[in-house]
C-alpha cells in the first residue's frame, strides 16, 4: 500500500529543499556528553538541550558545555528513558528502577513507588492540560502533581497494563496505549488490530505513536523481520494498515528492533528511525543522514528538532549527532564539481551560480550542479553588465563563453604560461585583466591589448573604484599594492601596508575601500583617507590570512580566511561563522552573496550554501561566584569585603561555534558600569569593590548573524560585613521539644569550629536538614555546601565521585573530574549514608581526613584541601565494625563530635509545630492559602507511630494541602491506615 498525502501545517522559513549536503557533527563522551545509549532529548524553555542515556545518566548541552548530573549529583539512576519539563520549570527524568527524578532549584527530589507511582520504571513523560504529568511506568500510568503522584491506573478491563510506552489520544476522542502486553488497546480495554498483515508469526509491539493534521495516528513497532512498515490507524474509519516505508531506501536485512521512534514535525513531514532515518515530506520517502563518517546512522534510536531548526540524531551506542539541515549545505565532487577547491564565484542574470574550481568550471541551477569544463583550472570569473561570462585559467587565455562552446582569447601568440589571475569590467564596460606575470590590459573587440608597463610582482586581484582608479593586489614582495591611473602603475601611499608582502582580495562599499592581505584586514576611507588595520590580536579577526571579500543586502562585509572560517562585520564587531572542523572547509577563497540574498563559500573542501538564523540565541548565567558558587536559579549574595564578584554566561546557539558569540553586559545600580559594555567574546566579567546595596547583573548575546538575545538577568546583594555574619537558626523545621532544645544547643556549639561531627538517627528524622544547619552557622556558610549519598553511588565510580579522576585513568575517563573533596573547598562535605562506604573506600577517606590532602584516581600529585566533613547514617556503626565492613579507626576519626536526632515517637510533642510549618511550606510552593489544623487532627496524628519519622509526616501533611476543603485540614484528609492500591477492583476515574 503507498502512503497517501500527510497534511502538512503551513510552509515555514525553515525549508529543507535536500538532505544530499547536511553537515554535522558527532558528541560522544570524549566531548562530555553522560553516555553512548541516548535514550531522550528534549529543549527546555531556556533553550538548553538535555539528553538522555541509558549508560551514563543525562547531560545539559548549552553549545558549548556539557554539564552531566549522575548519582553523585543525585539522579537515583543512570539509565534516563525520558526527560520533561512541568510548568513550574522544573526539569523531570524517568528512570529505568529508580523511579522519577525532579530536578528544582534545591537539586534532585526522587519520587517512587513508595510516593504512589504505579512502578519504578518510567517509560516516558507526558505534560497534560491541566499541569499534571503523565508518568507512563513498567506497571500503568501514574499522573503526577506538585510533589506526589495523584492518581494511577494499573489494570484496564480488570487485568494488568503492564508495560506502557506512549499514550495518544485521536480525532475521534479515542485514547490509546502502546502497551508491551496487550499491544494497542484503549481504556475500554478494546484492542486496534495491529497484529493485521504480519507474515512468518512476527509479532509487534507498539512503541510510539504521532498525530498528524488528519488526526491519525503513525505507529512505530519493535519487531525482527526485513520489512519496513509503520503502523496508520484513521479513526474516521476506524482502519488500522501497515504502510511500506521507503522499501527502496531499505536493503532487505533483518532488523531487530523495527521502527525505533516515529514523529512528526511542524512541516507535518514524518520522521521515522529503524536502521537510519527516514523522512516522508508528503510525497516522497528519503534517506537522512549527515557527512560525518565516523556516525553510523544505521544505530539511530531517535530525532529531534530543536527550535533553531536543528536535527539531532540519537544513537544506540554511538552518542548523539547534530545535522545542521538549514543554514549550512556543502556539494562536493560527488555532487558534480569538477574539483573540491573552489577559486572563484558569480552569478548571472539567471540567477544561475558559476563556479570555478582547481579543476574545471561549474554551474549550479535549481539545486543542482552541472560541470561545463574540465580541461583547465579556473583561477577568475566575471559576469559582465551584459550578462557574458567572462573566464580565465592558467593558460595565458581569457574564455568568453557562448553557451557551452567558449571563445580562447590569447594574451600572445607564444607566452601562454602565465596564469589569469583577475577579472573584473570597468567603467567602459571592457573586461580587464591582470595576470602571474604582472601584465594588465584590457580585452577589446575580442582581442587583449596590454598596457607595455608591468608590475614587477605576479598579480592576484584587480578592482576599479568609483573614481575610476584600478588597484592591484600583488604577491611576494614589499609593496603588495599598486593603483594604475592614467597609463602610470603607482605604490600604494598607505603606510600602514609598507610591510605588506601579499594582497589577496580587493572590494569597494560605502566609500571604503577593504583589502585583504596575508597580514590581517586594511579599510581604507576615502573622505577622511584615515585606514584601519584589523588582527587577530587587534581587531577580533579569527585568521590574520584575508583571502575574499563580499558585502551582503544589509551592508556587512563578508570576509573569507585562511582556515579561520568567515567573518561578517557590521561596522562595530566581527563574528565568525566556522563552517565545520576541518581548515580545509574553513580557508574561503571566493564569496558571493547572489540576487536572492544567499551566501555561497567556495571553500578547499567545496562549495557551501549558506543561510543565515532566524531564531535568536538563547542566553544563560553559568556561574556566579562571590564568596560562595551558586546555581544559576538564586541571586547572589556577598558582604561588602568581598574583593571580587565573578560572572561566567554562556549564549546558547547550536550552529556553529559558541566561541564566536559576543557579549554585552552591565551592572544596573553600581555606576559607571551600568552602561552596556561594547560587545565582546568574552564570557565572563569581574566587578571589585562593590559597594553594599541591590544591583541587578544583565548581559545579553549577538550571535554570528547579528540577531539579538533577549536579557539574562541575576539579582546581587551585597551586604554589609557585619550583617552577613549572623544568622537566625530556624528551630521551627526540626521541632522544641526539651530533647530537640539540647540537641541544637549543641549544634550551635559544634558548629562554630571545624570540628567532624557523626550525626546518627533513625531514616527519616532529618539528618540532613541538621547538617545543613551546622554549615549555615558556621564560618564556612558562604562557601560550598556539597551533600553525597554514599549508598546511592556504584562500587566502580565511588572514589572517581569523591576523589575525582585524571584523564585516562580508566576506560571512558574522556578528562579529568573534579571530586565532591574538591568542589567543597573551603566549604562543607555531607557524606550521608556513611555506612554504606566499601572498606577500600573507607581506607582513602582516613588518610584524607588525617593528611588534608587527596591524590585524585590515577593521578600522583597530591591536592591540598580544606574541607569541614560531617557524616550521617542511620547504622549501627559499632555492630559494624564487629561484623567487619566498617573500618575502626575510621569510626573514630569520624566520631569527634556525635549529634542522636530521636526518632519522631520520642518526641511527640514537636507534631504539632511540625505539621503547621509543612503545611505553610507546601501551600506557598502551591500558591495556596495556608490551611489550619482542625482541633482533633493533632490527637490524631500524635497517636500514630510514625515508622517513618519527620519525613512520612512531611509527605502525609502535602498530601492534606492538596485535598483539603475549606482551608482546614480534618482528620479524614490525613489517613494513618496504608490502603491497598493495587486493586485490581479499583478502577480511576482519571480523564485522560
Amino acid at each position: 500500500m503507498e502512503v497517501d498525502e500527510i497534511n502538512h501545517a503551513a510552509q515555514t522559513p525553515k525549508q529543507i529543499k535536500s538532505f544530499d549536503h547536511v553537515l554535522g557533527h558527532r558528541y560522544t563522551i570524549s566531548d562530555g556528553l553522560a553516555g553512548m545509549h541516548v535514550e531522550d532529548i528534549y529543549q527546555d524553555r531556556q533553550g538548553l538541550l538535555w539528553i538522555a542515556t541509558a549508560d551514563g545518566g543525562v547531560s545539559r548541552f548549552d553549545g558549548e558545555h556539557f554539564d552531566t548530573f549522575g548519582l553523585g549529583e543525585g539522579l537515583p539512576h543512570l539509565t534516563v528513558m525520558t526527560v520533561a519539563e512541568d510548568t513550574d520549570g522544573r526539569l523531570l527524568f524517568g528512570t529505568l528502577g529508580g523511579g522519577l527524578a525532579v530536578l528544582g532549584p534545591r537539586g534532585f527530589q526522587v519520587y517512587t513507588m513508595e510516593h504512589g507511582l504505579p512502578c519504578n520504571d518510567i517509560l516516558s513523560l507526558q505534560q497534560q492540560p491541566d499541569g499534571s504529568m503523565q508518568v507512563l511506568t513498567g506497571a500503568g500510568i501514574g499522573w503526577f502533581v506538585g510533589d506526589r503522584c495523584a492518581e494511577r491506573m494499573t489494570t484496564i478491563g480488570d487485568q494488568p497494563i503492564g508495560r506502557v510506552h506512549d499514550v495518544a489520544t485521536d480525532s475521534a476522542g479515542t485514547t490509546w496505549l502502546a502497551t508491551l502486553r496487550r499491544g494497542v488497546i484503549n481504556l475500554d480495554g478494546q484492542c486496534m488490530g495491529t497484529d493485521f498483515g504480519a507474515t512468518n508469526g512476527t509479532r509487534r509491539w507498539p512503541w510510539k505513536f504521532a498525530q498528524d493534521a488528519a488526526g491519525r495516528l503513525w505507529i512505530a513497532f519493535h519487531y525482527i523481520g526485513k520489512e519496513a512498515v509503520i503502523g496508520r490507524y484513521d479513526p474516521q474509519q476506524q482502519q488500522f494498515d501497515l504502510i511500506d516505508v521507503g522499501t527502496e531506501l531499505e536493503r532487505g536485512e533483518v532488523v531487530q528492533h523495527g521502527m525505533r521512534h516515529v514523529r512528526l514535525d511542524e512541516r507535518g513531514w514524518l520522521w521515522v528511525a529503524r536502521r537510519g532515518v527516514l523522512v516522508y515530506d508528503g510525497q516522497d520517502w528519503r534517506s537522512f543522514s549527515a557527512r560525518l563518517p565516523s556516525a553510523h546512522f544505521a544505530d539511530t534510536r531517535l530525532t529531534y528538532e530543536d527550535r533553531e531548526g536543528n536535527i539531532w540524531v540519537g544513537l544506540w551506542g554511538g552518542g548523539l549527532v547534530f545535522c545542521d539541515p538549514v543554514s549550512t549545505q556543502l556539494y562536493s565532487e560527488a555532487d558534480g564539481l569538477p574539483n573540491k577547491e573552489i577559486r572563484c564565484l558569480d552569478e548571472d542574470r539567471e540567477g544561475r551560480i558559476w563556479v570555478g574550481t582547481e579543476g574545471g568550471l561549474a554551474c549550479l541551477e535549481d539545486d543542482q550542479i552541472r560541470p561545463v569544463a574540465t580541461d583547465h583550472a579556473v583561477s577568475a570569473l566575471v559576469v559582465d553588465r551584459q550578462g557574458q561570462l567572462w573566464s580565465g585559467g592558467p593558460a595565458g587565455q581569457v574564455f568568453k563563453w557562448e553557451g557551452t562552446a567558449p571563445r580562447a582569447i590569447a594574451l600572445a601568440k607564444a607566452d601562454h604560461h602565465e596564469d589569469i589571475a583577475g577579472l573584473c569590467q570597468d567603467q567602459t564596460g571592457h573586461i580587464r585583466v591582470c595576470t602571474s606575470q604582472g601584465r594588465f590590459g584590457w580585452i577589446e573587440a575580442d582581442c587583449f591589448a596590454a598596457f607595455e608597463e608591468r608590475l614587477p610582482h605576479p598579480c592576484r586581484t584587480v578592482l576599479q573604484d568609483s573614481d575610476g582608479v584600478f588597484w592591484i593586489g600583488t604577491h611576494g614582495r614589499r609593496p603588495a599594492l599598486y593603483c594604475h591611473t592614467d597609463g602610470l602603475f603607482r605604490e600604494s601611499e598607505l603606510t600602514e601596508l609598507e610591510t605588506v608582502s601579499y594582497v589577496n582580495a580587493l572590494y569597494e562599499h560605502g566609500g571604503t575601500l577593504w583589502v585583504g592581505t596575508a597580514s590581517g584586514l586594511f579599510a581604507l576611507d576615502y573622505h577622511s583617507q584615515q585606514v584601519r588595520w584589523f588582527t587577530m590580536d587587534q581587531g577580533g579577526l579569527s585568521a590574520n590570512g584575508i583571502l575574499s571579500l563580499e558585502a551582503d543586502q544589509q551592508g556587512r562585509i563578508w570576509i573569507g580566511t585562511t582556515g579561520g572560517g568567515v567573518l561578517n562585520y557590521d561596522g562595530r564587531t566581527f563574528q565568525c561563522l566556522r563552517l565545520g572542523k576541518s581548515v580545509h572547509v574553513n580557508t574561503v577563497e571566493a564569496i558571493l552573496c547572489d540576487s536572492r540574498g544567499r551566501l555561497w563559500f567556495g571553500t578547499r573542501a567545496g562549495l557551501i550554501a549558506y543561510q543565515p538564523n532566524q531564531t535568536p540565541p538563547g542566553i544563560v548565567i553559568r556561574q556566579a561566584v562571590g564568596e560562595r558558587l551558586l546555581e544559576t536559579s538564586q541571586a547572589l549574595s556577598c558582604s561588602e569585603n568581598t574583593s571580587e564578584i565573578q560572572i561566567h554566561f554562556q549564549g546558547i546557539r547550536f550552529k556553529g561555534e559558541a566561541g564566536t558569540m559576543r557579549y554585552s553586559h552591565r551592572l544596573v545600580g553600581h555606576a559607571p558600569a551600568a552602561e552596556w559594555s561594547a560587545f565582546t567574546s568574552d564570557n565572563k566579567v569581574s566587578y571589585r569593590d562593590v559597594p553594599a546595596g541591590e544591583f541587578r547583573f544583565e548581559v545579553r548575546v549577538l550571535d554570528r548573524d547579528g540577531l539579538l538575545s533577549d536579557i539574562a538577568s541575576l539579582d546581587v546583594r551585597v551586604v554589609p560585613d557585619g550583617q552577613n555574619k549572623s544568622r537566625a537558626l530556624d528551630t521551627s523545621v526540626l521541632g522544641q521539644s526539651q530533647s530537640m532544645v539540647q540537641l541544637l544547643e549543641e549544634v550551635g556549639q559544634v558548629a562554630e569550629t571545624d570540628m567532624t561531627v557523626l550525626v546518627l538517627g533513625e531514616t527519616g528524622v532529618g539528618k540532613g536538614l541538621l547538617t545543613r544547619m551546622i554549615h549555615d552557622l558556621s564560618q564556612r556558610r558562604e562557601q560550598a555546601f556539597i551533600q553525597v549519598n554514599c549508598g546511592a553511588l556504584s562500587s566502580g565510580l565511588i572514589e572517581s565521585e569523591l576523589f575525582g579522576h585524571e584523564k585516562g585513568a580508566f576506560t571512558g575517563a574522556a578528562a579529568r573530574k573534579i571530586g565532591c573533596f574538591e568542589r567543597a573547598h573551603g566549604g562543607t562535605l555531607f557524606l550521608d549514608e556513611i555506612g554504606n562506604l566499601p572498606l577500600d573506600t573507607q581506607r582513602t577517606l582516613l588518610h584524607i581526613l588525617e593528611e588534608d590532602h587527596l591524590i585524585r584516581v590515577g593521578g600522583g600529585v597530591p591536592v591540598p584541601i580544606d574541607v569541614r566533613v560531617v557524616v550521617a547514617t542511620n547504622r549501627d556503626l559499632k555492630k559494624a565494625i564487629q561484623e567487619g565492613t566498617f573500618r575502626e579507626d575510621l569510626f573514630y576519626r569520624l566520631d569527634v563530635f556525635s549529634l542522636v536526632l530521636p526518632p519522631l515517637r520520642d518526641r511527640r510533642e514537636d507534631i504539632p509545630i511540625l505539621a503547621t510549618h509543612f503545611a505553610a511550606q507546601l501551600a506557598e510552593e502551591l500558591r495556596r492559602p495556608v490551611p489550619s489544623l482542625g482541633d482533633e487532627v493533632i490527637a490524631h496524628l500524635q497517636e500514630h507511630n510514625w515508622p517513618g519519622n519527620v519525613r512520612e509526616l512531611k509527605h502525609l501533611i502535602q498530601r492534606a494541602v492538596v485535598v483539603c476543603q475549606g482551608g482546614v485540614i480534618q482528620v479524614k484528609d490525613v489517613p494513618l491506615s496504608v490502603e491497598d492500591e493495587d486493586d485490581e477492583g479499583q478502577k480511576p476515574h482519571h480523564i485522560f
